[in-house]
């Protein structure tokens, strides 16, 4: 299947994140009631030095209009098409592209697993995935403090919670990577790939990149972003063996105090069920605002 007459493809550049950013700004609008990515977000991923935007990013134009889009950087893909636009059949073009591009750029000795996360109020969408063939994953859960909500600082013993020092980053990303890849079937990120989406973000704040330090060893990590609107912890992770000693409750406590006398009015974080923390934010008094789901679909087996 192709896109319908009419429209318009080519792949993505650096310069294309406004109108990229525009496009996901409209969806999130009409599909949730609130804008759930920053332009600092769209920017960094297209920042990122393994992005291939030429290859794994397609837009799609009606005349000057971006009206549909989608990124394959791996087995995980995000594509939208415009509100105004649907119904036309660019979310099936979108995704025979998607899983051409993924078949395309995956070795025959490997499995070709291809998926998107969406937001379980995105009906139309979902149906669209499941008449495909994809099922359900993983959940995903946004979380945020009530506005009356306090934030309990903590202090474990023996550990130091504090900003970070340029020459511990190496060791941040590498604890980072550790506890992440201990999800099932997860990609990992490469140094210089990590290195985009944090301290070479155009909003990086270097005292909301916190560290947990026992003598001269960092055993945990949090990292906060600080928008007009909201604060957000985009990750924390702690060492396997420092596990259970309060020490993620304390970086998220300092981060999320710190963003509250900023005078941020909502402070979030997102999490899913492969991490099996979202007891932790429950506990602390976070309450879920938005529950999304991974719709992943298998196209090919190693070697057939």
């Amino acid at each position: 299947m192709g896109f319908p007459d009419g429209l318009s493809t080519r792949g993505a550049s650096t310069s294309d994140v406004d109108i990229v950013f525009e496009l996901f700004r409209t969806t999130d609008l009409h599909d949730q009631g609130v804008v759930m990515i920053t332009r600092e977000d769209i920017e960094a991923d297209m920042a990122d030095p393994e992005a291939d935007l030429i290859n794994d990013n397609l837009l799609v134009f009606d005349g000057a209009q971006l009206v549909g889009y989608v990124e394959v950087p791996g087995w995980r893909a995000d594509g939208e098409v415009h509100p105004d636009h649907r119904g036309r059949g660019i979310g099936s073009a979108l995704i025979d592209w998607m899983e051409a591009r993924a078949l395309a750029r995956t070795p025959v000795d490997a499995d070709v697993r291809v998926g998107q996360t969406k937001f379980d109020g995105c009906t139309e969408a979902i149906e669209l995935f499941q008449r495909r063939g994809y099922e359900a994953r993983h959940t995903s859960w946004v979380l945020y403090f009530p506005p009356d909500a306090e934030i309990v600082d903590r202090h474990p013993p023996g550990v130091e919670i504090r900003a970070f020092a340029g020459p511990e980053l190496p060791a941040i990303h590498r604890l980072i990577e550790d506890a992440f890849n201990e999800w099932p079937n997860r990609t990992p990120t490469s140094y210089a790939s990590w290195l985009a989406h944090t301290v070479e973000r155009s909003d990086f704040d270097p005292a909301l990149l916190r560290v947990a330090v026992e003598g001269e060893t960092v055993v945990g990590v949090c990292h906060g972003l600080d928008a007009p609107d909201e604060g957000w912890v985009d990750s924390v992770a702690v060492r396997r063996d420092r596990r259970g000693r309060g020490i993620a409750q304390a970086l998220l406590a300092q981060t999320f105090g710190d963003l509250r006398r900023r005078g941020r009015p909502r402070l979030g974080l997102s999490t899913d069920s492969r991490t099996g923390a979202l007891d932790l934010y429950l506990r602390l008094g976070m309450e879920v605002e938005a529950t999304y789901r991974h719709w992943s679909r298998l196209l090919r087996r190693a070697g057939k």
